[in-house]
């Protein structure tokens, strides 16, 4: 019987439990850094190294975000699916807020999740139905957002190992390209543990705003195929359209 189908053996406590579990390990996967940058000094940081500040700064945004490699092969066997194990993708997306008010609304492989009033609403197995549930610690939506996953990764102190290659549109608007250098590049793969891998990361910039609105990382094995990949897209920035409502069909409230 597919995970899903057991939905009403479980609590919504237990459910609540076990995404924590998932999307903590989502959000650990983005620790990843470029090696640090030995000549930083004191001034304010800009273009790479203040793109997690103003990331902060937006009003609201709408994402997609997808992890892959076998590194996450434990954590996506959980997920309702037979083919979410070994190097298979695992994608998410969705709306964030911050102002005016903050919530989340989240769909990823088999959940939808709602954040918004101090509550979670989860709808396990896509039935249309939600279970309600108080939020009593750290937002779920804080712990796998791309922000959460840009910061983890780019600081100031880790913008050294990346280079200014151009400016191109990306995701609708201007934005500056930074790759990671061959030094950089190799640190990845050593901070990883994969051997063997062929590294690329990209970081895209918005020229007005100075947030992420793209971000790369990726390692190939010689075969060609993904043996790690932390990719996000961002759009819609302050878009008076983005929203996050409360949904109609709530059990446990």
């Amino acid at each position: 019987m597919p995970w899903f189908a057991r939905r009403q053996r479980r609590s919504p406590i237990v459910l609540l439990a076990l995404v924590a579990m998932i999307l903590g390990a989502c959000s650990s996967g983005a620790t990843i850094a470029a090696p640090s940058n030995s000549g930083a000094t004191d001034q304010p940081p800009t273009g790479l190294g203040a793109a997690a500040g103003a990331f902060a700064n937006v009003d609201s945004y709408r994402f997609t975000m997808t992890l892959a490699g076998a590194s996450y092969s434990s954590m996506l066997a959980m997920l309702p699916t037979s083919s979410a194990v070994g190097n298979a993708p695992f994608t998410m997306g969705g709306t964030i807020t911050i102002k005016p008010v903050i919530g989340a609304d989240i769909t990823m492989v088999g959940l939808h999740i709602i954040e918004i009033g101090g509550h979670d609403y989860m709808d396990v197995g896509g039935t249309g139905a939600f279970d309600q549930i108080t939020i009593t610690g750290t937002r779920l939506a804080d712990r796998f957002s791309p922000a959460t996953m840009f910061s983890t990764t780019i600081d100031p102190s880790t913008v050294g190992g990346y280079e200014l290659v151009g400016t191109g549109s990306k995701n609708g608007v201007s934005a500056d390209h930074y790759q990671a250098s061959s030094a950089a590049l190799a640190t990845l793969g050593a901070i990883s543990g994969i051997a063997g891998a062929t590294w690329s990361a990209d970081i895209w910039i918005a020229r007005s705003g100075g947030y992420p609105v793209s971000m790369a990382i990726i390692a190939e094995a010689a075969d060609k195929s993904i043996v790690h990949e932390v990719l996000f897209d961002i759009s819609n920035v302050g878009d008076p359209a983005n929203s996050v409502k409360v949904p109609t069909n709530v059990t446990g409230a």
